[in-house]
Formats: structure tokens, C-alpha cells, sequence
């Protein structure tokens, strides 16, 4: 029930917020595991979001040109390098090998809540603060219960798992 609750997407695809896969591991969590290298950010190339002719990202000028040109000034996202023998298209393609990326990641977190490394809220689950933890990292378990609509509906889903 637990990881089935953390499917998001399909196996091959990479979410707006540039998380990898049918779990939507992040670029972040990819390095920490061993699975990449390299992280930086960057801003995920969009369309442009016109509103009285002016981009609101960009603040671009709409034209005949702008129309069909992409906005660079996107959602702020991770990427990363991955390290030999992955390689994106690998990983994207091999759903086992984003399971065990995932059952390795909950163990490290489990451990850490487990050993006091991190401060689990009296108010969450094991399983809740797990999912928090995979979807925003250590920030957005220290911000709980303040979290994204995404990362609280995750959480509704596996909060009774365990």
C-alpha cells in the first residue's frame, strides 16, 4: 500500500518539478543515493503565460515572434548527471531499478527518524513523515505541517499506512 500510494506518474516520465519516474525522485535525492552527480538548478523552459500582451514571467512583449518562442523564466527545478551504469533514459526506462532507488531512500530516512538524526511531528505517522521527506527533503518535514497541495495528498494517501 505504502509505495503503491506513492505512484504519481508513469515510469518514463519526468514531473514539472523535475522529479524522475513513477515515484518522482528528485534530482536532489538521485546524488544522495549515489545514483547522479552534478546537481544545479535551473529554470524549466515553459510557454510563455500572456496577460494584457506581456508575459508574466518574462515579462516579455508579446509579438508574432514571442508567440511561438519558450519562456525561459519557468518553474525553479533540479537537475542532475547520473553516474555510470545509469544514465537518465536507463533509469526512466527500468522501474525496478526506481523501486530499489526508492525502498533505499525510505530505509535511509526511516533511519534517520528512527536514530533521532531527524525530528518526526507527534502529529505524523512513520509512513507520513516518510512521504513528506520523499517528496520536499528535510526542509519540508522541519516546515510541517506548512507543505505543497502535492505533498499533502501523497500524504493523505499513505498517513495510515503504518
Amino acid at each position: 500500500m505504502f509505495s503503491a500510494g506513492l505512484q504519481v506518474q508513469a515510469h518514463n516520465m519526468i514531473s514539472e518539478s523535475g522529479g524522475l519516474g513513477i515515484f518522482d525522485i528528485r534530482p536532489r535525492r538521485l546524488v544522495e543515493l549515489g545514483y547522479a552527480t552534478g546537481l544545479r538548478s535551473m529554470r524549466r523552459p515553459t510557454t510563455h503565460a500572456w496577460s494584457s500582451g506581456v508575459c508574466s514571467r518574462c515579462r516579455t512583449t508579446r509579438t508574432e515572434k514571442t508567440d511561438m518562442e519558450t519562456c525561459q523564466n519557468g518553474r525553479q527545478i533540479q537537475v542532475c548527471e547520473f553516474i555510470m551504469p545509469w544514465t537518465q533514459q536507463r533509469f526512466l526506462t527500468n522501474p525496478v531499478a526506481q523501486y530499489t532507488a526508492l525502498a533505499q531512500s525510505m530505509r535511509l530516512y526511516y533511519d534517520a527518524l528512527r536514530d533521532g538524526k531527524l525530528v518526526k511531528p507527534k502529529d505524523v505517522s512513520m509512513a507520513g513523515a516518510l512521504v513528506v521527506l520523499h517528496r520536499g527533503g528535510r526542509g519540508a518535514l522541519e516546515a510541517w505541517p506548512k507543505i505543497f497541495s502535492g505533498t499533502k495528498m501523497l500524504f493523505n494517501r499513505v498517513q495510515k499506512a503504518f
